[in-house]
């Protein structure tokens, strides 16, 4: 007889399965590409990390990374994105917080000490504000530097970068291409 193999949860199921349990409908639960990512509100985000480091269910102890998506066109502009591991469980739990444009959300830094660098890092580069951090500075760029530039209104220095979709505002007359409208070397049908 042949022993099956026991059933796998998706990643970030058992973290996502643990807080709809313990916070019920205020967690929302997405799975793509057989990952979870669980969406918490940004009220409940230190009570939903500490659960998820504490429970015994869960243990994700050991903090991956952190960073930040910018959907400027969304209300709530940033997606906060916290991937933590469970070495007792071996499992990966993506967590995930919407805030809007200056609006400000708790440090995890203290709870995750690593987290300290990443949260500098969207401050600097997104200009997330995180109450309660230790040291929230600026850690890549000068400290006189004005702006975010990885927020997708960034304007840097005002210089176009040609795409193929923007070339006619991207490039001068002299530097387009014959094929595009507006070159000043011939109207050359686009090949």
């Amino acid at each position: 007889m042949v022993d099956s193999a026991p059933e796998t949860l998706p990643e970030g199921r058992r973290a996502a399965d643990h807080l709809r349990r313990a916070f019920g409908d205020s967690v929302q639960v997405a799975e793509s590409c057989a990952q979870a990512a669980v969406e918490v509100p940004v009220e409940l985000l230190v009570a939903a990390a500490e659960e998820l480091r504490r429970h015994p269910d869960c243990l994700y102890e050991m903090p991956v990374t952190m960073t930040c998506v910018d959907w400027p066109e969304r209300e709530d502009r940033f997606e906060v994105v916290y991937i933590l591991r469970s070495l007792v469980h071996n499992d990966l739990c993506r967590l995930v917080v919407r805030v809007a444009d200056g609006q400000e959300l708790p440090t995890l830094s203290i709870l995750y000490p690593g987290l300290g660098w990443h949260e500098r890092e969207c401050y600097d580069l997104f200009g997330l504000r995180f109450t309660g951090h230790p040291d929230l500075t600026r850690i890549l760029l000068p400290d006189d530097w004005e702006g975010h530039p990885l927020r997708k209104d960034y304007v840097s220095f005002g210089e176009p970068v040609a795409f193929t979709h923007n070339l006619e505002w991207a490039l001068s007359p002299q530097d387009r291409p014959e094929w595009m409208p507006g070159a000043v070397r011939g109207s050359v049908e686009r090949p």
